[in-house]
């Protein structure tokens, strides 16, 4: 079955002061996602980043935080001995531990290395590498324990635009017996399309990116890099993995894939003189029609006068916008991945 890339194109016709009040047409384009139908609009108006943010005094007054090395033993919770009888997870210089607040059944921090804080061009495939290993064996324990936790989540919130509270590094790992709306929306429409198709919605839709080629970025080892067709943020970027549906599976080369992939994006925004985002990486068990997902969106970055990314049009119709083609955003960022 081939799949449907859908749109719709809008515009609205006014006299505008920008122009000595010449008439002017203002486009704004509807698309469907293929999978599970939510649309998302490309508005094309923006107000652009107000350059580079200077961190330094931010960063001097938070310096010495729970998650900085002096602390991150000493004030940080630790697991069950029935899950992880050492207390915590080290891989490299990452360290794993509860969350002091769980949003979750399961819920972890992982502190991604020593350093308080990293402008996005500063961030390095080894250190994701060791977060993603760590965020593995917390996901093998804790299932060992309680194997109805299959429904797993490994995030990075950066900045206060993006949520996070804390400057210094991390991931956010949940896991659940009951899967997210989001999981179980793509969970829903995978699995449909396998009984329809006896085939993997994600594999069909990499081989269809690659080869319509105006979204799809690059292949790194197992993993497909492009660019969201309805992007549910800014900028948004997905991975799929190829033979996999964990974290937990993945060996330490289709690591190191996923992290160079991250890298190159964050290097791509940064370059935008963007600061802030999300990541996510959708890890399930038990689910034959689902592969490892990655998506990074960009959020508005902090800068003086700040602008939030979320509208009524996100929080209250459920619509997701982004102010920039996605088609425009893989030729701009295929260089990076070179």
């Amino acid at each position: 079955m081939e799949i449907k890339f859908e749109r719709y194109h809008l515009q609205s016709d006014f006299h505008s002061p920008l122009k000595g009040f010449e008439s002017v047409s203002v486009p704004t384009e509807v698309r469907i996602d293929p999978l599970t139908k939510r649309r998302s609009r490309i508005i094309t108006w923006a107000l652009p980043p107000q350059g580079k943010f200077d961190f330094s005094k931010m960063v001097e007054e938070s310096k010495g935080c729970i998650f900085c090395p002096e602390n991150v033993l000493l004030k940080t919770p630790k697991f069950l001995k029935e899950i992880v009888p050492e207390g915590r997870i080290s891989k490299g210089k990452a360290v794993g531990f509860p969350n002091l607040f769980p949003a979750g059944t399961y819920a972890s921090v992982i502190v991604l290395g020593e350093e308080h804080f990293l402008n996005l061009h500063e961030f390095t495939p080894e250190i994701y590498v060791g977060g993603f290993s760590a965020a593995a064996q917390i996901i093998q324990k804790t299932m060992s324990y309680d194997s109805d936790a299959r429904f797993w989540q490994i995030s990075q919130n950066f900045l206060l635009p993006g949520g996070s509270s804390i400057l210094h590094p991390h991931l956010q790992v949940i896991g659940d017996p009951i899967p997210t709306n989001e999981m179980e929306w793509l969970i829903n429409g995978s699995s449909s399309y396998y009984e329809r198709n006896k085939s993997l919605y994600w594999s069909d839709l990499a081989r269809a990116e690659e080869k319509i080629g105006e979204r799809y970025i690059t292949t790194i080892g197992k993993v497909h890099w492009f660019v969201a067709f309805a992007p549910i943020g800014a900028n948004e970027i997905c991975a799929v993995v190829e033979d996999h549906a964990s974290i937990t599976t993945l060996s330490e080369k289709e690591t190191l894939s996923l992290a160079k992939g991250i890298v190159s994006t964050l290097k791509y925004y940064y370059d935008q003189n963007l600061n802030s985002f999300n990541l996510t990486i959708y890890s399930f068990s038990g689910e034959e029609s689902h592969q490892l997902l990655l998506r990074m969106i960009s959020r508005t970055p902090i800068q003086p006068y700040y602008l939030n990314d979320w509208t009524s049009f996100e929080v209250l119709q459920s619509e997701l916008t982004s102010n920039f083609y996605p088609e425009v955003v893989c030729r701009e960022i295929r260089p990076y991945f070179s």
